[in-house]
């Protein structure tokens, strides 16, 4: 009777296996967009990350688009090139203290 549920659990564990690594590893879409909305997608994904995710909710009532599935390594960094430099830290600090010090400023 153990022998038998062993060899049932395994026979329903492999599959199910093999569905989890399948689903995780995410294609790349852009390399060659199959539909109309796969070409927009990676149009607006050559546009900025904004854009691609813009799209991505308005087609959400049409179609199940996921973003890692127009975004690789090469579009990250183009967009981190054309991303301007953010001021952070001690900048924001200065102007705060400085519209408390000024209130009418």
């Amino acid at each position: 009777m153990n022998r038998t549920k062993a060899i049932c659990s395994t026979l329903l564990l492999v599959p199910a296996l093999a569905l989890l690594s399948a689903q995780a590893h995410a294609e790349f879409k852009c390399d060659s967009p199959s539909s109309r909305i796969d070409r927009v997608a990676c149009e607006k994904a050559s546009e900025s990350p904004h854009a691609l995710r813009q799209h991505i909710q308005r087609m959400r009532a049409i179609d199940s688009l996921y973003f890692p599935d127009y975004v690789n390594d090469a579009q990250e960094q183009a967009w981190a090139a054309k991303a301007p430099a953010r001021r952070t830290g001690p900048a924001t600090v200065q102007t705060a203290n400085r519209l408390q010090d000024e209130p009418g400023a």
